[in-house]
């Protein structure tokens, strides 16, 4: 097969993921909405790793564009398709988080009500939830307030917080990580969850640790009940 042939099945290749992207981005959308996991204006964008390449496809969920990807290089000196000045300013953070975490493939950002609230608030979410556990027993970390979509914060905060699948950004909104677009779309579903039943105790008395020992016992539960 000639180089120019290898060239051409690549490039098909890219479209065809592009395309499956677009249709699990709406699926992602739709679930973002179905639970008001999105702000008023719908803002936020969700990115996916493309395989074997340092490349990532990167969608809005508002504005003009919304739901038609682009794609960039990490090297954020070349990209195709649609790409907005403020898609290409926030792509750059995401290709900064998918650097920090190989092992991931897909991140999203939102304006979460709650989470952003928690955001403004200065505060991390703790892991007060249950449902929460199923991620370890690390606090959901606060990354400092950074000009617009400054890679910086982000960046020290994941290396503050090894364990971290998601932090929020101070003043501005949740960031989180996972393997796949719709995976990243629930796994922020629960986090919004989370940051909810976590403020409403609050203001009932303050939300209260879970017991020592939470994360081992739900962890045997997991491995006795699903271990198939």
């Amino acid at each position: 097969m000639s180089n120019l042939a290898v060239a051409e099945q690549v490039q098909v290749d890219i479209v065809k993921f592009v395309q499956q992207f677009e249709q699990e981005f709406e699926q992602a959308h739709q679930l973002l909405l179905k639970s008001k996991t999105l702000s008023v204006t719908e803002a936020g964008n969700l990115s996916l790793r493309v395989p074997g390449e340092d490349k990532l496809v990167i969608a809005s969920f508002n504005g003009a564009g919304h739901g038609v990807a682009g794609v960039v290089d990490f090297d954020l000196k070349s990209h195709a398709g649609t790409l907005s000045p403020s898609l290409a300013e926030v792509a750059a953070l995401h290709i900064a988080i998918l650097r920090e975490r190989p092992q991931t493939n897909a991140v999203i950002h939102t304006h979460s009500p709650y989470l952003t609230a928690w955001s403004i608030a200065g505060r991390p979410l703790p892991v007060r939830y249950a449902t929460l556990l199923g991620h370890g027993t690390d606090d959901v970390p606060l990354a400092a307030w950074g000009a617009r979509y400054a890679a910086e914060p982000v960046v020290a905060a994941l290396r503050a917080h090894p364990n971290a699948y998601a932090t929020l950004l101070a003043n501005h909104g949740p960031f989180t990580w996972a393997d796949s677009v719709l995976g990243v779309a629930k796994q922020l579903v629960f986090l919004e969850e989370a940051a909810y039943f976590t403020f409403l105790a609050e203001q009932l008395g303050g939300a209260r640790p879970l017991p020592e020992g939470a994360y081992e016992a739900v962890q045997a539960g997991k491995k006795k009940f699903y271990a198939a």
